[in-house]
């Protein structure tokens, strides 16, 4: 039989209806693949079923702090170094990534490359370094920006 975490509200459902029809334990643990422990356990049970709590360190952000980085990542296209700088929590990288990957509509797609210089570019390039090579001390004024948005 295969190992499940645990069972739904709906299988406890089913595993009581199908106990109320008359089947047997082996018959139920047949139809649903669940072992015949868990369904006598469920069918002995005095408290309504629900699964034990998981072990591990709990999480550190909450709902409203996972929304808030979902938002970040789907509308203001920001990378996850620049949401984990810009998060007011003391949370890592490998964190927010997992967040993002939760969010189910987010994934990873590699960027498409860049197409190499053409042979004009290149000489107009070239053709603007060497009008500009002797501008001395004016490129303390020039300021040089790199974005890419």
């Amino acid at each position: 039989m295969p190992k499940a975490s645990h069972l739904s509200n709906e299988e406890v459902s089913k595993i009581l209806h199908l106990k109320l029809l008359g089947k047997t334990v082996k018959k139920i643990s047949k139809l649903l693949n669940r072992s015949k422990t868990m369904i006598s356990r469920v069918l002995t049970r005095k408290t309504p079923y629900k699964p034990k709590p998981r072990s591990g360190r709990p999480r550190v952000t909450d709902i409203l702090s996972d929304r808030r980085i979902q938002r970040m990542a789907s509308s203001q296209k920001m990378s996850v170094r620049e949401i984990t700088r810009s998060s007011w929590l003391q949370i890592s990288k490998n964190s927010v990534h997992r967040r993002i990957i939760e969010f189910g509509y987010m994934i990873h797609a590699k960027m498409a490359r860049r197409l190499p210089l053409s042979n004009l570019h290149i000489s107009k390039r070239l053709k603007w370094a060497r009008n500009h090579i002797l501008y001395g001390d004016k490129w303390m004024a020039v300021l040089f920006s790199d974005d890419k948005k």
